[in-house]
């Protein structure tokens, strides 16, 4: 049998209860002698093994910890107490124990006032490991336990990666004590024993929520007892969604309006992660299916990154992207590369990025001269046109011909025509509410002159 003894953060916070049990146990194991809680085992005769010759001999905390267990694991069969600094649920190795053993632990005094945890740590890491891991983030429906923090600078970053996780006001226990996440860098005293411990949060109780907390939240909607809308959805009933939520993240970059775009950019989220959710339930597919895929493809087309190619600019970034890509898909023709494009896009858009493929095979005007040449060429020919037919032949070939002139000029159609929209619809509203609402009632000459004024108006010159 073991038993975790939690001495506390400070001398005196040993429970009569954790006592009792080094003083019963065969053999007792402290896990350091270099904090203030070690001074219970002076003077009162307690034959003990104290194992910082195990610090000594690890490279790293991971190790240490492991190297513990497996030392405490290999003594005989009989009764151990294993005495660690903090609460005893707030120490990895005890974390590691657990896993493997079955343990008792009994907490300081101060932990236990405040009822204690319900298990050890869910998620145990140091706090230098922490710092040094880009993009941290866990489940909040289990605890977490961070250790080793052992001065003010590494409470400080501590703090500024939990709060982005749990935000500021959120309840911790540092040392034994309730603290908010924001006093992680203002506490007196700092020691590599000295451990935050988050207990774990129930989603409806959360205040910042990560990409998994937003997949969870799907999985109950999706549920038995989640929401019958939500169950009744599929691929096809929500596919408009994400184009609607894409156009209006555009849009919301156009206004630069950042809260819309926070917005925007979470309703797209959503759209993504409901797709996951639908393809689990089928069996087709899931979240880590998608998110694989994406990560493979950064990495497998990042050639300059990951691989040897080198780029020094946007331009032969891009040129590095395109040959792996070309290599990836396994195009022999440009023909092939053009069936990839997808025919949902908006017509100008794919028109566009047809355009762009094509020229790159050398199938491509002289000069910018000839694509305009092309345009007057079309629109003769859409004036010449009887039928509906020709006239929908035609003036689709205005349309790629205006594309071919932009292209020259590198100006992307969609986001011209969409300012172009814009711009109208200003001046447009200008000049009805000089009309007082009736447009008809002015003439041709009028209406040109306040359409002008517009332009002065609405800073729309051009």
């Amino acid at each position: 049998m073991i038993t975790v003894v939690a001495l506390g953060c400070r001398e005196g916070q040993i429970t009569m209860e954790g006592a009792e049990a080094i003083g019963k146990a065969d053999k007792v194991f402290v896990k350091t002698a270099l904090t203030d809680t070690y001074n219970y085992f002076k003077g009162r005769g307690i034959e003990h093994t104290c194992l910082d010759f195990i610090y000594d001999s690890s490279p790293n905390f991971d190790e240490l910890d492991s190297a513990i267990v497996e030392f405490i694991a290999s003594q005989d069969d009989c009764n151990i107490a294993y005495c660690v600094n903090g609460s005893g649920y707030d120490d990895r190795s005890v974390m590691l124990l657990s896993d493997s053993r079955d343990i008792k632990i009994l907490p300081s005094v101060s932990f236990g006032a405040m009822g204690g945890a319900p298990s050890v740590a869910s998620v145990c890491i140091s706090a230098y490991e922490l710092v040094n891991m880009r993009g941290f983030n866990y489940d909040t429906r289990m605890s977490l336990c961070v250790s080793d923090i052992d001065n003010a600078f590494i409470a400080g970053e501590v703090k500024l990666i939990l709060q982005n996780i749990l935000g500021d006001e959120e309840k911790a226990i540092y040392d034994g004590r309730e603290i908010c996440i924001y006093e992680i860098d203002r506490q007196d005293k700092y020691g590599y024993a000295s451990t935050v411990y988050v207990p774990p949060k129930k989603l409806v109780d959360k205040k910042r929520f990560n990409f998994g907390d937003l997949y969870q939240i799907m999985r109950i909607l999706r549920g038995d007892n989640g929401c019958q809308w939500d169950k009744a959805q599929t691929h096809e009933s929500i596919r408009q969604n994400a184009v609607e939520e894409a156009y209006e993240l555009v849009e919301a970059i156009n206004n630069d309006d950042i809260d819309n775009i926070i917005e925007e950019s979470g309703d797209l989220f959503l759209q993504s992660v409901f797709h996951c959710v639908i393809g689990e339930d089928s069996g087709e597919f899931d979240l880590e299916d998608c998110l694989s895929g994406i990560c493979r493809k950064l990495i497998d087309r990042h050639t300059h990154i990951f691989g040897d190619v080198v780029a020094n600019t946007p331009e032969e970034a891009l040129k590095a992207w395109d040959e792996a890509k070309a290599k990836e898909k396994r195009y022999s023709t440009a023909s092939e590369k053009i069936d990839k494009i997808a025919g949902a896009l908006p017509a100008l858009m794919r028109a566009y990025k047809v355009q762009k493929a094509v020229a790159k095979t050398g199938f491509e005007f002289d000069s910018i001269g000839q694509t305009t040449d092309k345009v007057r060429e079309e629109l003769d020919e859409f004036c010449a046109a009887k039928t509906r037919e020709e006239l929908e032949d035609e003036g689709g070939d205005i349309l790629i011909a205006a594309v071919n002139v932009l292209r020259w000029k590198d100006v992307e159609p969609e986001i011209a025509l969409s300012k172009s929209i814009d711009k109208f619809v200003r001046r447009f509203k200008y000049v009805e509410d000089k009309c007082g609402g009736d447009v008809k009632s002015k003439s041709e000459q009028e209406l040109n002159a306040l359409w002008e004024e517009a332009k002065v108006a609405t800073k729309d010159r051009v």
